[in-house]
């Protein structure tokens, strides 16, 4: 028996929970989806969690890819009870016939690779300044796979979007041309591949997999692959294969080579091979962007007011912005209520981040990591032209947002309050003539106050 399935049981919750559930896509009629949760079996709700049997690590794979969000999204529906999923490999459960993975042949008519996320296209990737080069790049590399930017190397911190443009290449690619092998994993999948080749004695198939029947190669999360010495060893053989050949390598990461701890020397130098570019935190314009392009792509109405509440409230993560939408046109389509704040702000009070207390502490620590400047150099005398702009403004958003008098704020800037006096007037002219300016004002005091 494999150590990873277990014997097929059910426990009466959990099917009762499950009926409701599928109930509820029924209702909301998203039958299209149907075909593959319901094949899942309800195994047990344990400490809040509906644990669900699957048939094999595939079928596990794609639904959670593919689905996770919107089972999640149903489950608060019908239930306080669970509001996550967990999955168990369960002997004897048969997949459906369209599960087992297309055999790798070159054929224009193939299926679409294992794990591609369908949902996660360029039509659906939002564009702004904070992405604008990774996106170009991705774009790039899906005209030009294995010419343009071999390796290309994406990194950003986590739900900025790093994980859709991977998505993104793999679709264009296949879509343009079915023929081509694309292969898409996180590197922690990898690492479990390997060692499983490893323990049942599979390494040529392993290999095959990967060098020789892969024209794309695409992973996900490449910073695991650290202190993973066995695992290195044999990702660096695909590699060095795969780019002598040709063939596309797409990598995303939350940190730049250089900082992966316990990544071997050859490797950071194979991942600088080709580009090496980021994703930042999206602006506040740009998270409204995001939240209606994606209510157009759920058929949702948001109002502007409801997608600036949001946007305002759910600040640095794209994946926690999309995953609050999908929630909120979930509960909506059941409900029927009309798409307001107050109905947001209800649906999303466990989501929604608690107000924070503003001080002039977080200020500057705020306008610090803004300007990319020490806090300690805000406290300092230097005149530096940037420094002094991003103490004024520290100044002036101390005395706007907080309680403080000009010499009470004057003391934590180890300045006098006149200085004060004169930065704040200072800034205040300049929001009203310059637009720069009033756009930074804007974006700060949105992650000062989350309003």
């Amino acid at each position: 028996m494999n150590a990873l399935a277990r014997p097929l049981t059910h426990t009466p919750s959990a099917e009762n929970l499950w009926e409701r559930m599928l109930d509820c896509l029924r209702q909301d009629k998203r039958d299209y989806a149907l075909g593959w949760i319901g094949r899942m079996q309800p195994l047990e709700v344990r400490e809040g969690v509906l644990v669900l049997g699957v048939p094999d690590r595939f079928y596990r794979d794609w639904v959670d890819d593919h689905y996770r969000a919107l089972m999640e999204a149903t489950l608060a529906k019908v239930t306080n009870e669970a509001t996550s999923l967990a999955y168990e490999v369960v002997e004897g459960l048969a997949p459906a016939p369209t599960l087992q993975p297309a055999p790798q042949v070159k054929s224009a008519g193939g299926a679409r690779p294992p794990r591609l996320n369908a949902r996660f296209t360029f039509q659906s990737f939002v564009v702004a300044d904070s992405n604008q080069l990774a996106a170009a790049a991705a774009h790039a590399v899906a005209e030009s796979p294995g010419r343009a930017y071999n390796p290309l190397y994406v990194y950003g911190g986590t739900g900025l979007g790093k994980t859709h443009l991977l998505h993104a290449i793999g679709n264009k690619i296949w879509e343009r041309d079915p023929t081509q092998r694309v292969v898409y994993l996180s590197s922690e999948q990898f690492t479990n591949e390997y060692i499983e080749s490893v323990r049942e004695q599979r390494m040529p198939e392993f290999r095959r997999k990967f060098r020789d029947e892969c024209d794309v190669l695409l992973i996900d999360d490449v910073q695991f692959l650290g202190r993973k010495e066995e695992t290195q060893r044999e990702f660096f053989h695909t590699f060095n294969t795969l780019h002598e050949l040709g063939k596309a390598i797409i990598l995303t990461s939350d940190m730049v080579p250089a900082e992966v701890p316990g990544l071997e020397e050859r490797l950071r130098s194979r991942f600088s091979m080709g580009l090496i570019t980021d994703i930042q935190e999206p602006s506040f314009e740009t998270r409204v962007a995001i939240l209606q392009k994606k209510a157009a792509l759920e058929g949702l109405d948001l109002p502007d007011e409801v997608a600036h509440f949001i946007a305002r409230a759910i600040q640095k993560n794209v994946r926690e912005l999309e995953g609050a939408l999908v929630k909120v046109s979930a509960i909506h389509s059941l409900s029927r209520q009309p798409v307001t704040v107050d109905f947001v702000s209800h649906v999303l009070k466990d989501v929604l981040p608690t107000r924070q207390v503003v001080d002039v502490e977080s200020i500057q620590r705020e306008v610090a990591r803004y300007y990319k400047v020490p806090v300690e150099a805000l406290k300092e005398d230097r005149r530096h032209k940037a420094l002094a702009h991003a103490r004024q403004v520290a100044m002036y958003l101390s005395r706007k947002l907080t309680k403080g008098s000009f010499p009470e704020i004057a003391a934590r800037f180890n300045k006098d309050h006149s200085t004060v006096i004169s930065a704040v007037r200072k800034v205040e002219k300049l929001r009203e003539t310059d637009a720069g300016v009033k756009r930074e004002l804007d974006e700060l005091e949105s992650k000062l106050v989350g309003e």
